[in-house]
């Protein structure tokens, strides 16, 4: 029976960053679009997504203070485990600013995939 203490690769319960689930409506081209690059990329979606939130959050989000993309509210429903700090901070710039999820990952999404300027920021 396979353990994590007879696994080599296994990493240490202090390495693993606890994760959580995020919600969010998504147009499904830009979903397909994510889902193929991580896969070229070697990653998982949800890792990949997790990069990108997190890259706009560091980087780009102060920029975008007065407006976001929004996608067609008939987007479906996506959800994915990111590291549960990832979400937490997600969530609070949402309640902070009284703005969807959605909006937040929909924007890093556009800005990563190319389909939206960064000179297209409101701020």
């Amino acid at each position: 029976m396979m353990t994590p203490e007879n696994i080599p690769s296994w990493p240490d319960e202090e390495w693993v960053v606890p994760r959580a689930n995020l919600c969010m409506r998504i147009p499904r081209w830009a979903h397909k679009r994510m889902k193929a690059k991580a896969r070229d990329e070697g990653k998982t979606a949800a890792d990949l997504y997790g990069k990108v939130l997190e890259d706009f959050l560091d980087a780009e989000i102060d920029r975008w203070r007065n407006g976001l993309f929004t996608g067609p509210t008939s987007s479906p429903s996506t959800t994915l485990s990111v590291p549960k700090p990832l979400v937490k901070r997600v969530r609070a710039i949402a309640d902070d600013r009284d703005i969807l999820i959605s909006d937040i990952v929909f924007t890093a999404v556009l800005l990563h995939l190319g389909e939206a300027p960064p000179r297209a920021a409101a701020a």
